[in-house]
């Protein structure tokens, strides 16, 4: 999930990550000692940490944690570990090549850190077997190793709650996914991002508009599993085949070790259409206003440049970089195919110069017909946006973008062309 863009590790967890190094290495130190005993003893469970006050804590946290009650180890391991001190880190996170790591924490630790910065945790203890325990153990000492603990993140399909399901599932022979792969639950992509960013409405927007098609796919119950709480929520009641043939349910217990409400996350993602609909009209009304005026001043035409001006740069801007997005960088699996790139495509940016020169006293008759014709093409892409959503394969969830930039290309393009045409025997 970029859209994550988000991380799926608390900074605060990060900030601390020195005062816990010892318990590690204590843990560590024990962990290598009994690496072939007997794995009876051993307790398997999931730590789930909800929701987050950041916009990249919204999305959850999750932790495979293992207490051995004979040698006293206990710790949590989580595949959310980055570093803004990383070689080219920004590079890497905006191309989405961002590379996490894998590493374990003492688990007492851990929740209270989660417990001091108001977020809820959950704790669900595993039926494995003795095999399964003992597979699930080496897996992660095997991970855990410097060679091997590197991956690059993603934010739908590898992150740190689909770690999480895919060791479980590796120990389980695939029973997980063959216990939930049918089932859906009429979420995607987008709907699970935005649902679980609504607290940032701004930047919530803005990841409705970067996502493209491939975001509304429904999900089956198995991808909705890169939520941390979905997965959570998922295993609960399922039954699985263990490696000794035995039928039962995953999950023998479930204790909340943290109850915190204030970030709970919400149940359905926000409805943004409303006012979509007042901003998009609003702005395209004043633009109206304006240029039916009896007398068009010079008061007016740059009124009309400006805001035609500020509304292309952000178009323009913001296209552009979706367009790079799907060209030039891993981002395209849910970036790409994208009709947003129509309501704010790159070729604004060529208005940001032409307008103010347009609406000039000095203008030339070139110079108007040029940001006229621009602005005139940048509409009709806007209404070929809408015309899209009648074909299946390009069909995207996008009302609200709709509703809030065809009125505005539109009312520009016809704003233009009346503070324009006509000047200096100027003709259309």
């Amino acid at each position: 999930m970029s859209l994550h863009f988000l991380s799926w590790w608390d900074r605060r967890t990060c900030a601390l990550i020195a005062g816990a190094c010892l318990g590690v290495a204590a843990g560590a130190a024990r962990a290598q000692a009994p690496a072939e005993a007997p794995h009876d003893s051993i307790v398997i469970s999931i730590l789930t940490m909800g929701p987050g006050e950041e916009v990249f804590e919204r999305f959850g946290h999750q932790s495979i944690r293992i207490h051995d009650l004979t040698t006293g180890l206990d710790s949590a391991y989580n595949w959310g570990m980055f570093s803004f001190e990383q070689p080219h880190f920004l590079v890497r996170f905006l191309t989405g090549d961002t590379k996490y790591w894998m590493q374990g924490f003492p688990s007492t630790w851990l929740v209270s850190v989660y417990r001091d910065s108001g977020r809820a945790v959950w704790e669900q203890e595993l039926s494995l077997t003795r095999t399964e325990k003992d597979s699930l153990w080496r897996y992660i000492k095997w991970n855990a190793k410097e060679e091997n603990k590197w991956y690059r993140y993603d934010y739908y399909r590898d992150n740190c709650g689909t770690k999480v399901r895919d060791v479980l599932d590796m120990v389980l022979g695939g029973s997980i996914q063959r216990a939930v792969a049918a089932r859906e639950h009429g979420v995607t992509y987008r709907s699970e991002t935005l649902r679980l960013a609504r607290a940032y409405p701004l930047i919530n927007f803005g990841m409705d508009f970067v996502l493209g098609r491939p975001a509304d796919d429904t999900l089956s119950a198995w991808a909705e599993m890169f939520v941390p709480m979905r997965l959570q929520q998922l295993i609960r009641t399922i039954r699985v085949r263990h490696s000794d043939g035995t039928v039962g349910r995953l999950v023998r217990s479930e204790r909340q070790l943290v109850v915190d409400e204030r970030y709970k996350d919400a149940d359905a993602p926000p409805g943004y259409l409303a006012p979509a609909v007042e901003a998009g009209f609003a702005i395209s009304g004043v633009l109206l206003a304006l240029c039916l005026l009896p007398v068009a001043t010079t008061s007016t035409r740059w009124a009309v440049g400006i805001i035609g001006t500020s509304w292309s740069l952000l178009a323009g801007v913001v296209g552009l970089l979706l367009l790079c997005a799907e060209l030039f960088t891993r981002h395209a699996a849910y970036m790409g195919h994208n009709v947003n790139v129509l309501l704010a495509t790159p070729a604004s940016l060529a208005l940001v110069v032409l307008i103010p020169l347009a609406v000039r006293e000095s203008a030339s008759p070139r110079m108007m017909r040029a940001a006229r014709s621009l602005s005139i093409l940048a509409a009709v892409c806007s209404i070929i946006a809408v015309l899209l959503r009648v074909v299946p394969s390009l069909a995207q969830q996008n009302r609200p973008l709709l509703v809030l930039a065809v009125p505005v290309q539109a009312a520009l393009a016809f704003a233009l062309w009346r503070v324009t045409v006509s000047r200096r025997g100027e003709t259309a």
